[in-house]
């Protein structure tokens, strides 16, 4: 096996699986510790990591405007300290898997957003697929007795983590942004982690006693977060360079797999609709993803056939 191929291979594998187990870790970090920590501990020190790289690569050699600084420093903001911060905050109350499954429609509400902002034309089978995923969110949600008790305050701010995540993910096309995506991403830590720790000092009213209460499980969670949520990171910036956009795409199809089966492991209750809400997601997945170039293979294949009547 060549040596690029075995790379594409394992950067695949972590996209996969590390992604896919971040909701877990998250549900398990913000048990002892508060949200705002947490978030502001990942970040910051992926952030050094993310800086340490791109130093070694001589990335910071590239000129550097205030206008690229400010879009990246933008884009922390939408994508991390909102996107990523809100979830945290909710993952306190709902349990992991959900949290994953509510974040894997993104691709529904970064269509709707490209529509709105770019006009970005969305095909009849890929709308389908937003419908059909959006009736699976709906039908996974619902805990069976009042639509007061499945949108609660938690649900809703996972909901708007995601939301923030699919603006800043499709406004981030008319951003001004570091040429450096390793410099570009230290930049968003930055940001989200330094917000994180000043809404932790104006929030936690001891934060000694805060940490004193965090358990080792806790500790372990953050540590991962760190280091494997942004060498995952660098992998995946590494497919965008080597892979096609549709084939990356598919990990959306394969991280709520682990996170329902690592929550379920770990003792989360699942929400009464959870057989009929997976299958109609990851369906409208499917066809947001695939559908357009499924329908092209299959009409080449019949013009291609040999006609029968002849």
């Amino acid at each position: 096996m060549k040596k690029d191929t075995l790379v594409v291979l394992l950067c695949y594998a972590m996209v996969y699986v590390v992604w896919g187990t971040t909701y877990y870790f998250i549900k398990a970090a913000v048990t002892t510790i508060p949200a705002s920590l947490v978030v502001a501990l990942r970040f910051l020190a992926g952030a050094v990591l993310l800086a340490g790289l791109a130093l070694a690569k001589g990335e910071f050699r590239k000129g550097l405007s205030w206008k690229q600084a400010g879009g990246s420093a933008l884009l922390g903001i939408l994508l991390l300290l909102l996107g990523n911060g809100l979830l945290t905050i909710a993952e306190k109350t709902i349990p992991s898997y959900t949290a994953s499954l509510i974040v894997v429609c993104g691709p529904f509400y970064i269509a709707a957003f490209n529509y709105l902002l770019f006009r970005t034309r969305i095909s009849g089978i890929r709308m389908s697929g937003v419908l059909v995923g959006i009736l699976g969110i709906a039908v996974l949600l619902y805990d069976g007795t009042s639509l007061a008790g499945t949108f609660h305050p938690a649900v809703l701010i996972a909901v708007s983590g995601s939301l923030c995540w699919a603006f800043g993910t499709s406004v981030s096309r008319a951003l001004p942004k570091a040429e450096s995506v390793f410099v570009s991403t230290a930049i968003q830590m930055t940001v989200a982690g330094g917000a994180s720790l000043a809404s932790a000092f104006a929030s936690v009213p001891d934060l000694g006693e805060a940490f004193r209460g965090v358990s080792p499980w806790s500790w372990f969670s953050v540590a991962y977060l760190a280091l494997m949520g942004t060498v995952t990171l660098v992998a995946y910036n590494h497919l965008l360079v080597k892979e096609p956009s549709f084939r990356i795409s598919s990990y959306a199809l394969v991280n709520p797999l682990i996170a329902v089966a690592l929550g379920l492991a770990a003792g989360e209750k699942a929400t009464p609709y959870l057989p009929f809400g997976v299958p109609l997601v990851l369906g409208g997945l499917t066809l947001m993803l695939y559908g357009d170039p499924i329908r092209a293979r299959l009409s080449a294949r019949r013009k291609s056939a040999p006609d029968a009547s002849g």
